[in-house]
């Protein structure tokens, strides 16, 4: 069973030593013994043959002069020895009280040196007397002190709420590496301050017996000098640790916390993470050395017993390949990431939307009068946006969403699992009137362009790669920019050169592309990382993720609670959502939440730890017997040398509490058996854990051996509860086949008019593109090309604030609306764009042609036509890819409000079905084929063109094609199709056409 530790209690440390509770017990005698003989024998003795420290008379000026017996040079010897013995007193007293009160170290008493020293150890040595015995003597009494108590919940509230966290402190700031010519960089964010210095750390011994660790003995251990305890506490000072509490008294610190050590620490367990800034040349080098005892599990293709050489600044230094450390290794060119407002409002990361000015409801269908922000009969609704002051506007990625600043991945997941829920709808449908605003944050913090890049990237990396025979590297971490790709790569493992146009920099131990080089189109090829998954942002802008099954091992959040919990559920999304993901599924052990039906495929929801462990293993046995049929050492070169994603899927486990020692090491074992592709993450602190991560209470997760700093994702239970809500309403419009009544456009169109080109052309059939003839930056066009497809999707115009509304969803001022709207009259023609009388903007029809509603146009002839091919087909001819793809990310989030998506997509699968039925009456099966492909090419996952397309091929052709076509179909519906797999009514056709025919397995 999970079991969730219980907070760690806090005691003064006594001195950490090896042995036997009869041996600390006689060790405790000899101290007390030496004690007992210096504070009492040397009194007695001095005495006994010497007498009393003071002189029997008083002192005269004569004596000085006299000469010295030797009884007076015995006399002054005594005299020091009494001072000696009485500071040494001194230090015992200071000792022992520090020890009776059980918390704080003793004071420094002036010239105690070595003195003070020894009465330490003999008072901490006397300690074992009660170690041994188990009586409860005082001073043993201080180890069951509780101290101050973890937080167990951390209520983490947005919007206007005050977070319940007042009892924790700042955290430091972030942290920068700094190139020659003072700009940030772009990389994974190592944990240096901004001097660039070698940061080093350890991680507190566990305790044997009594016997703690404590500042003073890792002072003495790493530093020479337990009186520099001192600076370990202040470098700590109010840090969180692992197990989410912070270091407030230098004598409380708890077995597995990572503490920061001064730049001139040395010796075993020094973790050391060295950053080299050449000022001169803005070159930046990252490198580490670890020398440690722990032992860590290494898959088996790592050696453990091996040693490489590499040179470090100059040096020769070697490293041991097992256990593995990663750290940052270079550092690649700054990026200029800047969206929106976000240099001016540094705090618009905490705005979620229900604040103030930023959300309101949708309107209400108007009466048909102009008043504000109700829009006409006929036209979309769109929640109105409230103008905000002009320094803040824009719209704000920080701002977008519930998912937390920069969570594009994340978001852009979850968008086209939306997507795929809907299944050949595309869009929102009646059920999701109640679930706008979620999607609409959903879709302006999406970015599935870039998702789409990632994807096709890692795809065309693996398959150049097994064509050119190499080995695929093995991949810590990858950043992801506006501009490139950066992988991270194991700096203890020898890399492969990569193939063009990848880039290997940093000597090696990264591979960038440009994001200008990425795949053009859709790669079909295995991917490469399927535990790929973002953590979040670091300092420069940068999207980091991590790979976690390059861990080997159980993959840790500690530190707050909740905080953890969050993050570690934005994970599971992502990886239940993602496109490079195929295959993996995602097992979440104890959670409060059953997010299965977000991804139902590749998400499970398990109360026992050990139920999930069973079946996982038993899945992945298949892959161990694959591996070993196909002498393959690993299930990652198995991945790309015999592609199939059902078989070589990844397996995840995410466990809500660290689970007892047995389960953790059962954990291990299946994450470090190169043969199953299984990874662990779990919330809290697991000691073992190759990849600790501390999570604070704003968020920000550190894992010091990775190097990583990172403004951490998250999704909690209430946003868990919204994303479940929109996706089980998905799930009802999917299927709820009925058509809605389509309107038609405001203004008819003739077949005449499409024999000329119009001065203005905007196509929305696919892809959105517009034609126009005026000149315009090209930083703008992405902008002006969304409102000229906004104000193209409204029949009878629209008001300037819900256009707003519709635009910039979180607020933008007047002035700054009315120059966009003006730049882009500009662009389209002063005559094609305008606003009416009472103020509305609508676009001028007679000069801009619209496809939408050409195709309405014709739609509605060929149903007064006896022959309706001829206008079907040209409205078909209007179809030129899947709709509203290729969208730029954070844009076009009033599409979740319009329904036009889905209308769309109605009236083309209607169109296509009434031109092959048309077809197949005149015995025109090529017309026929031509309408279903079309029809298929804007909604690929339209069971009902599918249906309609095995028929037409078992009608004309032979089995051969339709077994063809049924191979593309369920293909197809894998990639687009909702997850819960093909309608019955699809199956029993494919069984009554093909007898017998072998269904390939849905990989979600």
């Amino acid at each position: 069973m999970v079991r969730t530790n219980e907070p760690v209690r806090a005691a003064r440390l006594p001195q950490r030593r090896a042995g036997s509770p009869g041996a600390d017990r006689l060790k405790g005698f000899v101290a007390l013994l030496a004690i007992l003989a210096i504070v009492g024998g040397v009194p007695y003795i001095l005495l006994r043959f010497f007498g009393t420290p003071w002189p029997d008379k008083m002192p005269t000026s004569s004596m000085l002069f006299d000469e010295l017996s030797i009884r007076t040079v015995l006399g002054i010897i005594a005299f020091f020895i009494w001072v000696a013995w009485l500071h040494f007193v001194v230090c015992l007293i200071a000792e022992a009280v520090a020890e009776i009160r059980g918390h704080g170290l003793s004071p420094h008493i002036p010239f105690g040196g070595g003195s003070q020293t020894i009465a330490r150890r003999l008072i901490g040595t006397v300690v074992l007397i009660a170690a041994g015995a188990g009586v409860s003597l005082p001073v043993a009494s201080a180890v069951t002190t509780s101290g101050p108590a973890a937080p167990t919940s951390v209520s983490a509230r947005h919007a206007t709420e005050q977070s319940s966290t007042s009892q924790f402190r700042q955290t430091e700031a972030a942290s920068k590496i700094l190139a020659g010519n003072q700009k940030t960089t772009t990389g994974v964010r190592t944990n240096h301050d901004h001097k660039g210095q070698v940061i080093k750390y350890t991680e507190v011994r566990p305790p044997q017996g009594r016997n703690y660790d404590c500042l003073w003995d890792i002072a003495e251990r790493y530093l020479g000098e337990g009186r520099r305890y001192k600076e370990i506490y202040d470098l700590n000072k109010n840090k969180l640790q692992p197990d989410g509490r912070r270091l407030t008294n230098p004598d409380l610190i708890m077995p597995g916390w990572q503490v920061r050590l001064p730049s001139d620490a040395k010796g075993p367990g020094v973790h050391t993470v060295r950053v080299s800034i050449d000022d001169r040349t803005g070159k930046t080098t990252v490198s580490t050395k670890t020398t440690t005892e722990t032992r860590t599990a290494v898959k088996p293709t790592v050696k453990s017993n091996t040693k490489t050489e590499s040179k470090v600044g100059g040096k020769t230094e070697t490293k041991p390949s097992g256990p593995t450390r990663y750290s940052e290794q270079g550092i690649e060119p700054g990026s200029s990431v800047v969206i929106g407002s976000a240099q001016n409002d540094p705090g618009a990361k905490n705005v979620k939307p229900g604040d103030p000015n930023v959300t309101v409801e949708p309107h209400v269908p108007g009466t048909g009068q102009s008043e504000h922000g109700e829009p006409a009969g006929g036209g979309i609704q769109v929640p109105e946006a409230t103008p905000v002051a002009a320094d803040g506007s824009g719209i704000n990625l920080q701002q977008a969403g519930i998912y937390g600043f920069g969570a594009a991945l994340l978001a852009a997941g979850l968008a086209l699992a939306l997507r795929r829920r809907r299944g050949w709808a595309l869009g929102p449908g009646p059920k999701a009137a109640g679930h706008r605003q979620t999607e609409i944050g959903l879709r302006l913090a999406s970015d599935v362009p870039t998702a789409q890049f990632v994807d096709n990237a890692l795809r065309k990396l693996g398959a150049d790669m097994t064509q050119l025979q190499r080995s695929m590297p093995k991949v810590v971490a990858a950043l992801v920019t506006d501009r490139a790709l950066t992988l991270v790569l194991d700096p203890y493992e020898a890399q492969p050169e990569p193939p063009g146009p990848w880039q290997a920099i940093a000597e090696g131990t990264r591979w960038t592309l440009r994001r200008a080089y990425g795949p053009s189109g859709e790669v079909n090829a295995p991917a490469p990382y399927p535990t790929l998954v973002t953590v979040g942002q670091n300092a420069d802008g940068a999207t980091v993720l991590i790979d976690l099954d390059t861990a080997n091992g159980i993959v840790s959040f500690g530190g707050v609670n909740n905080a953890s919990r969050d993050v570690v559920g934005s994970l599971a999304v992502e990886l239940a959502t993602n496109l490079w993901s195929e295959g993996a599924h995602i097992s979440m052990v104890g959670f409060g939440d059953d997010l299965s039906s977000l991804a139902p495929n590749r998400l499970s929801y398990w109360i026992r730890l050990d139920d999930a462990m069973g079946e996982v293993a038993r899945r992945t046995e298949a892959q161990v017997q694959a591996c070993q049929r196909r002498n393959a050492g690993s299930v990652a070169e198995a991945r790309m040398s015999h592609p199939d994603a059902a078989l070589w899927g990844s397996e995840i486990i995410f466990v809500s509490a660290p689970p007892s020692p047995e389960e953790q090491d059962q954990l291990n074992r299946l994450a470090a058996d190169a043969q199953r592709s299984i990874a662990v993450v779990v919330v809290g602190d697991v000691m073992n854990s190759p990849w600790r991560f501390v999570v604070d209470e704003k968020n920000q997760a550190v894992c010091r051996l990775l190097g990583l700093e990172v403004d951490a994702h998250s999704v909690n239970p209430e946003q868990f509860a919204d994303l479940v809500a929109l996706f089980d309403a998905a799930e009802v419009d999917a299927r709820d086949k009925r058509r809605a009544e389509q309107d038609m456009p405001a203004y008819e169109f003739s077949t005449t008019d499409l024999s000329q080109p119009a001065p203005v052309e905007v196509d929305l059939l696919g892809p959105v593109e517009v034609d126009a003839r005026g000149a315009i930056d090209e930083g703008r066009v992405s902008l002006s090309t969304e409102i000229i497809a906004f104000l193209a999707s409204q029949d009878y115009g629209v008001h300037p604030n819900v256009l707003a509304g519709a635009i910039w969803p979180r607020g933008i001022s007047e002035e700054l609306r009315d120059a966009a709207l003006e730049h882009t009259r500009r662009w389209v023609g002063v005559d094609a764009m305008y606003a009416d009388e009472s103020g509305r903007w609508m676009l001028n029809r007679s000069v801009v042609r619209v496809d939408w509603d050409v195709f309405r146009t014709l739609a509605k002839q060929a149903t007064m036509v006896d022959d309706p091919r001829g206008p079907l087909s040209t409205a078909l001819s209007l179809v030129h890819g899947p709709a509203w793809s290729n969208l730029p990310g954070g844009r076009y989030s009033w599409l979740a409000a319009s329904g036009i998506e889905r209308r769309m997509v109605e009236a083309v699968v209607d169109a296509a079905l009434r031109l092959a039925e048309a077809s197949l009456s005149h015995n025109d099966g090529n017309l026929a084929r031509t309408a279903l492909q079309t029809g298929l090419s804007f909604s690929p996952a339209s069971e009902e063109l599918w249906r309609a397309t095995l028929r037409l091929a078992s009608h004309f052709g032979t089995t051969a094609d339709v077994t063809n076509v049924a191979g593309q179909m369920y293909a197809a519906l894998t990639k687009h199709g909702a997850p819960r797999g093909p309608e019955a009514e699809t199956d029993a056709l494919v069984d009554e056409l093909l007898p017998g025919y072998h269904r390939p397995a849905q990989v979600a």
